[in-house]
Formats: C-alpha cells, sequence, structure tokens
C-alpha cells in the first residue's frame, strides 16, 4: 500500500474514533487587535437560558455590539479573572444600552440559573452582563461549531473543564470581528477601543 494512501487511512480512522467530527479552530496565537477590517465568520443562531430564566437566541442581539466569554462558576482557574476583566469593562463601556457582555456556561450541570444568579451578583452585573446557560451539547456545539473554541472535560482534575479564556467581540450582524486575552492586560484598552469603533459606524 502507497506511504500516502496508509496515512490517509490512519487520519481517517481517528477521526472516526472521535466523539464528534473534528471542527476549525481558531490559530492558538491571537491575531494583532484592533484590525476592525477583518471578519470572521457570523455565528449561527442558538438558544440559551439566562441567569432570569428567559430564553436568549441570536436574534436578541441584533443591533448589539456583544463580547462573549465562556467560563464555569466553579472554575479555581482563570474564570474569576476572566469575570473580573468583564466587570472592569462593564464600568469602562458605561451604561450603553447598544452593548452587551455575554458569559456563556461551560458546565450546564451545575450552573443553574439561581447559581448563575449568584455567581452573578458577587462581579456586580447590571441587567446588560448577560450569564447564559443550557444543555451540555448546546453548550458543546456552541463552542466547537459555532465559536470554533477550545473544549473538553477531564473528570477528576483539579481543572475539569478546560476551555478558551479569549474574549471575544462580535458585531451588531452577529459577526465575530475580533479575539482577545482575556486573562493578560494588554488587550482591555483595545477592545473597549474597538466596542467604540463599532458603534460608531453605521
Amino acid at each position: 500500500m502507497p506511504r500516502r494512501l496508509s496515512v490517509l487511512i490512519a487520519v481517517g480512522l481517528a477521526f472516526a474514533a472521535c466523539d464528534r467530527p473534528p471542527v476549525v479552530a481558531i490559530p492558538h496565537e491571537l491575531p494583532p487587535v484592533g484590525q476592525l477590517e477583518r471578519t470572521y465568520w457570523p455565528l449561527a443562531d442558538f438558544s440559551l437560558t439566562e441567569r432570569s430564566g428567559q430564553t436568549v437566541t441570536l436574534a436578541d442581539f441584533k443591533g448589539k455590539v456583544w463580547i462573549a466569554d465562556f467560563f464555569y462558576s466553579t472554575c479555581p482557574g482563570p474564570c474569576p479573572m476572566l469575570s473580573s476583566r468583564l466587570s472592569a469593562m462593564q464600568r469602562t463601556i458605561g451604561p450603553d444600552d447598544r452593548i452587551r457582555l455575554v458569559s456563556i456556561s461551560t458546565d450546564p450541570e451545575r450552573d443553574t440559573p439561581e447559581v448563575l444568579r449568584q455567581y452573578a451578583a458577587k462581579f456586580h452585573a447590571t441587567d446588560r452582563w448577560l450569564f447564559l446557560t443550557g444543555t451540555k451539547e448546546s453548550i458543546r456545539s456552541l463552542a466547537f461549531d459555532n465559536f470554533k473554541l477550545p473544549f473538553s472535560e477531564q473528570p477528576g482534575a483539579v481543572e475539569p473543564i478546560i476551555h478558551s479564556t479569549r474574549l471575544i467581540l462580535i458585531d451588531q450582524t452577529g459577526t465575530i470581528r475580533g479575539l482577545y486575552d482575556g486573562i493578560g492586560k494588554g488587550d482591555a484598552d483595545q477592545l473597549a477601543r474597538d466596542v467604540r469603533t463599532l458603534l460608531s459606524r453605521p
């Protein structure tokens, strides 16, 4: 059997053994920030539950500029840092109804709306900062297939859920426009400027 053919067969068998088909992930290295002329892809529709108990879909963000992140309430690692960053962003952008912050739980079995209400209160979240949960499969699909971000579970580990720590900027049409470091301090100011730039455009 030719070597190239045997390699292709091996790759195909590896993909077949996965619990879901491979997806195209965002490169590990962040692209330069402040380049809003670049667009990624439009998000597909989704349906999740907000901490208020209301159903939230992509249509609810039409005409809004929003910043999304993935987290879970019992996360011992980066999640409190991500939430603190968004809390600071909430103060920076002020009470502008054209902007939404959106935190999506990667642990929907534990992060019920009541748990999310308690978590949101710790970070002084207003009603313009949404905390979303849903079924495990809907969250996995949203992370993998819609945002194309890494997500995995490691039961028994110190951090049982591994997810992206990026802040994602989405424009008024539901198109991803930027990816930012959610842990380091360098991108926060640029993200705030990019939000204002999108709001200034028709």
